[in-house]
């Protein structure tokens, strides 16, 4: 059986291609041109050719700001920090972001907020209107803020029994007060957070 083998061409980039040569463009040189130099900012596809010699002298004096305001400057250096790519605050709400990308598609994106809270934040925001001023006191104990949750509570408990517990703070009377109103605190908002 014959087998026909493909042949295939393989095509240089026009940077590989080292048939074409260029002289130097530097005034009265006769080298070789082998190095490629925009010749402005403007237009970075446009090139000299350069030996050796003179690429370096040109690449000394290149400024790629010169002519450019101290704001342009600015304005490019910081659109180099992102690439060139739009950005959005990431501390803001996700309303005033989801706002920013309706003002700049001018399409409404308002189908995730057609319930303005969902059922957990509305769960939570009943829950924490409806505590006592124990439970409001024994998150202030704990150092909890809203929402809270089993796993905060339990961090914070095991935080702070390790700093007032009676064995690391011997004969100290305000540790073993601290140490009692702690745990009072937590079976306080354990029973609240398991009565959920």
């Amino acid at each position: 059986m014959y087998k026909n083998k493909i042949q295939i061409k393989s095509k240089k980039f026009s940077w590989e291609n080292k048939n074409e040569s260029y002289r130097c463009d530097f005034k009265d040189c006769n080298q070789k041109g082998e190095y490629k130099a925009p010749k402005s900012i403007v237009n970075l596809n446009d090139y000299y050719f350069f030996c050796l010699k003179h690429i370096k002298k040109y690449n000394q004096s290149w400024n790629y700001y010169k002519g450019m305001s101290v704001d342009q400057i600015e304005y490019s250096l910081r659109q180099d920090v992102i690439w060139d790519r739009p950005s959005w605050p990431i501390d803001k709400s996700p309303r005033y972001i989801i706002n920013k990308i309706n003002h700049i598609l001018g399409n409404d994106f308002d189908i995730f907020f057609n319930n303005e809270k969902s059922n957990f934040d509305s769960k939570n925001e009943l829950f924490y209107k409806n505590l006592t001023k124990d439970e409001q006191k024994s998150m202030l104990l704990l150092k909890i803020q809203s929402p809270i949750s089993l796993e905060k509570i339990k961090s914070s408990y095991k935080k702070l029994v390790k700093r007032y517990h009676p064995d690391i703070n011997k004969n100290d009377k305000d540790a073993e007060k601290n140490f009692k109103e702690v745990n009072a605190a937590y079976k306080i908002l354990l029973k609240k957070v398991l009565k959920k």
